[in-house]
């Protein structure tokens, strides 16, 4: 097919994929390769690593199997896009598509619902979303579904705040009519919207369709009750009362037929795991009269239910059933009794002028305690740009906490009377505890985990991990090369679970296998871009590649997630500052650790010696050979897996300036650190 150069395709991933001006249609293609075009589609031209397209679309396969499959799709949607006179771009760096020559109609439908103030801008968005994210294209990869699911929330979300602005616009201009059809519309795509509902009611009484606008407060309070068992809000009621009156004028009003108080029925309880947390995200409340506050509400919680739900961990209730009750209106306690949860989060909306305030907290529904709260403050000019990355913030601080939780009960419980995931939950309290004892007691819960719960799959992965860091830590002449095969089965049990890549991930790059270990990592954060562990050792591993700025990076995005983070995440801040030369910022990093283990002076030693310290370095010094009095520097550069030789000889470098060859003069000077 012949372009000219001012001839640009649109991908249509709103309604039924397909890609005008093509001379074929783009279900010519394979499925994958289709998934592959719309996953680098809504990408923005960022190259996308294969590893993630790997994991998103193959993550049943073996690693070559993996590759191979993607250079047939890659293959095939190369051919396809050059036919129509496009391209897509393979480097170091990943995958990319040439969005000069496609653009799509959800960027054109974000911008003009962004940043569109008038009713022609508003208008033309809501006809560019004809119909949800990819719709008819079906299952592809769990990975991928979960990702599309995850696009087709957050745009209709968008779509949904853009026809509310829509509706007003129009009321504000003077078009009445278009006004109520856009209202109609909203409440087609959600009849439980209030808010929505008086917006239709005054627009009949705008045009003195008196007995349109009762029969429309009719169906309200007819679905609130059936569907809530709730009755219709303040603002309603005045208004339906300003209706009647208008009316009086004609003729009396009959009194608007009241629907029939549905007797209150409890939800049904879902079925809670044996000892498995449970929670349940309540509709997040509206404090002030902006409208579109509420839409961006529901579409943190919304959020917020997605992101929980990729955490096994967890037992998420679905958003239908945690919707129907509010914090103001239902204790805790009678939430959870009837959705069968421990803990709930609840929050709420407020936006003045261009600030906007979200709160959050989480209520354990045993005792009403609050367990964990946070505000976040952002401008009103992003705000549903900032909705992903609150709900994001808002999941990791909760799981942290949740997690936090439910160990600290399992510690305190007898040994013998822990079933499989509190003896998981006990394991990760120790585990996060870099000390020998405690690394023994984790590994003994871990295995009897998979003792009691076979199948459990982050019982194997967490037995693995732990293993693994025993030998990192205390240990480093051991070998890992049998945690790959505890890690492959816990892969075999769980595919997707993110803890048993992250093993793997690991094990992979001690080896120096770096493209394996990259498959494993971002498998790993396809399945659960929430783990902060995984996040933390994915940031080591991106340390090793040579990557150490972005690894920094994801450290930090990990420790954010958790507030609740293990006290070693500094000391993997540290290593990667310390990798930066960025001494004095890696010194503070290991300084905040609570009794670090041993090589942490080691580096601390490197780090003040590159200051001009020689007083602290020594006193480093002498603390690292009280730990360990055998201390051997080859054994211990052996732990060091830097792909470049350059950067692994510059940080070694530091470690042989601080001269901990051999054991210091004095070992009985203070040891460094926080206690």
């Amino acid at each position: 097919m012949d372009l000219r150069a001012d001839d640009v395709l649109t991908l249509r991933l709103l309604g039924p994929f397909a890609l005008d001006g093509a001379s074929a249609a783009v279900q010519s293609i394979p499925k994958k390769a289709q998934a592959m075009l719309a996953y680098l589609a809504r990408r923005s031209g960022v190259p996308v690593p294969r590893e993630t397209l790997t994991a998103l679309l193959w993550s049943d396969s073996g690693d070559e199997q993996a590759r191979a499959s993607l250079r047939t799709a890659l293959s095939s949607l190369r051919r396809y896009l050059e036919e129509q006179g496009a391209s897509l771009e393979a480097s170091h760096a990943g995958v990319r598509l040439d969005k000069d020559r496609i653009t799509t109609d959800t960027d054109a439908f974000l911008e003009l619902a962004r940043h569109g103030k008038t009713v022609d801008d508003l208008t033309r968005a809501a006809e560019l979303y004809a119909g949800t994210f990819m719709e008819g294209c079906g299952a592809v990869t769990p990975e991928f579904d979960q990702w599309a699911e995850a696009e087709r929330g957050s745009l209709r979300s968008q779509f949904m705040s853009t026809l509310l602005r829509l509706c007003d616009a129009q009321a504000e201009a003077g078009d009445t009519e278009g006004a109520i059809a856009t209202a109609q519309r909203l409440l087609a795509e959600d009849p439980l919207q209030e808010h929505v509902h008086r917006r239709l009611i005054a627009a009949f009484k705008q045009q003195r369709r008196y007995d349109a606008a009762l029969k429309q407060f009719d169906r309200l309070r007819a679905l609130l009750s059936e569907e809530l068992g709730v009755q219709p809000e303040p603002p309603t009621m005045d208004l339906i009362r300003e209706v009647r009156r208008a009316r009086s004028g004609t003729e009396a009003p009959a009194p608007a037929r009241q629907a029939p108080r549905q007797p209150e029925t409890s939800v049904p309880a879902r079925p809670e795991a044996p000892g498995r947390p449970s929670i349940a995200v309540l509709p997040f409340r509206t404090l002030s009269r902006d409208a579109e506050a509420g839409f961006f509400g529901d579409g943190i919680a919304e959020d917020v239910i997605v992101e929980l739900a990729r955490n096994s961990d967890l037992l998420v209730v679905s958003r239908q059933s945690s919707f129907q009750f509010s914090e103001e209106q239902d204790l805790p306690e009678e939430i959870g009794d009837k959705l069968g949860v421990r803990f709930l989060l609840g929050g709420s909306v407020r936006v003045a002028g261009q600030k906007l305030r979200v709160t959050t907290h989480l209520v354990r529904c045993s005792d009403q305690r609050e367990l964990w709260a946070e505000r976040y403050d952002r401008d009103v000019e992003d705000i549903f740009e900032i909705q992903a990355e609150i709900a994001r913030s808002v999941t990791g601080a909760v799981v942290g906490r949740i997690v936090d939780t439910e160990a600290r009960a399992a510690l305190a419980a007898p040994r013998e009377s822990l079933e499989g995931f509190a003896l998981v939950m006990r394991g990760l309290r120790h585990m996060n505890i870099p000390e020998p004892g405690e690394f023994e007691q984790a590994l003994d819960c871990f295995a009897t985990a998979t003792e009691v719960a076979p199948q459990n799959a982050r019982a194997w992965a967490l037995l693995a991990l732990t293993k693994l860091y025993r030998r990192w830590y205390f240990r480093i002449e051991d070998d890992v090369s049998d945690l790959i095969s505890l890690g492959e089965r816990a892969v075999e049990l769980d595919p997707r679970e993110p803890r048993a890549h992250c093993l793997l991930g690991m094990a992979r790059m001690m080896e120096r296998d770096f493209d394996r270990a990259a498959h494993h990592f971002e498998a790993g954060l396809v399945s659960n871009p929430n783990d902060d562990l995984l996040l933390t050792e994915y940031g080591r591993f991106l340390m090793y590649d040579d990557r150490p700025e972005e690894g920094l990076q994801r450290i930090r995005e990990g420790m954010r997630l958790n507030p609740y983070h293990p006290n070693w995440y500094w000391g993997m801040q540290g290593r990667c500052l310390h990798t930066l030369g960025r001494f004095a910022e890696a010194r503070d990093a290991f300084l905040r650790m609570r009794n670090p283990p041993f090589y942490t002076y080691a580096y601390l030693a490197a780090c003040h010696v590159a200051l001009g310290d020689q007083e602290a370095a020594d006193a480093a010094h002498a603390s690292l050979y009280r730990l360990r009095p055998d201390f051997d520097m080859e054994a211990f550069r052996s732990i060091f897996p830097y792909r470049n030789p350059e950067t692994a000889d510059r940080f070694w470098a530091t470690i042989v300036a601080a001269g901990l060859d051999r054991p210091p003069r004095e070992v009985d000077a203070r040891p460094q650190g926080r206690p």
